[in-house]
């Protein structure tokens, strides 16, 4: 039987055209906040959170790098088992990601693809998962802070595009073309040409308490 599951994480617009990964930060946060009552670091600012991350702290000297993520992650979330892991197999991914969402945590996933050299999306859910079984019909539930920018959506709702729907809402979150895309599991692995490191899949969520 096909399951779905979709965690309520408030979406929000990235502000600037760099900052998707505060921003994405920022989602994730706000939503471990109103789980557990936690830090508070959702009420930052994504450029904040994005000075944060590249404050020269954490364990890596590269900018906007994912173990600096996790690193921010553990500061402000010491209860919390955040777990980084990388594969090149869809189905792996696709277990991965579902066995975070079903503990209740959304999953960071570093992507790009022919319109981006590098972009950082939020997984919040997923939708007619088979266990050990292929449908057509499944998809992750994504919130993309720059709008509908994935090329599979053939959508021009990204960029400067991003606010068009946009309101701000009395809960704290945002409308827009990026919330809550749903997007095959190829689109959540690096796909650009020439890549490197093209068809992998990069992940950070959480595991549960410790």
């Amino acid at each position: 039987m096909a399951k779905s599951k979709i965690l309520p994480v408030p979406y929000f617009t990235q502000s600037t055209e760099t900052n998707c990964q505060g921003t994405v930060l920022k989602m994730m946060a706000s939503y471990l906040d109103a789980l557990a009552g936690a830090s508070g670091a959702g009420g930052n600012s994504a450029t904040a959170i994005k000075d944060s991350v590249n404050s020269g702290k954490g364990p890596s000297k590269l900018k906007n790098a994912h173990a600096n993520f996790k690193w921010w992650l553990e500061q402000n979330y010491p209860n919390l088992v955040f777990e980084y892991t990388s594969t090149k197999l869809d189905f792996e991914a696709i277990d991965k990601v579902v066995y975070h969402i079903n503990r209740g945590y959304p999953v960071l996933m570093a992507v790009n693809h022919e319109l981006v050299e590098g972009h950082i999306v939020l997984v919040t859910g997923y939708e007619n998962y088979q266990e050990n079984a292929c449908s057509n019909d499944f998809r992750f539930v994504v919130h993309d802070p720059y709008g509908e920018f994935d090329p599979v959506l053939n959508s021009k709702l990204y960029g400067k595009h991003r606010f068009d729907k946009g309101s701000c809402l009395a809960g704290g979150g945002e409308m827009g073309p990026g919330n809550s895309n749903r997007l095959p599991v190829s689109s959540l692995s690096r796909q650009r040409a020439g890549d490197p490191y093209k068809g992998t899949f990069y992940l950070l969520g959480a595991t549960g308490k410790k």
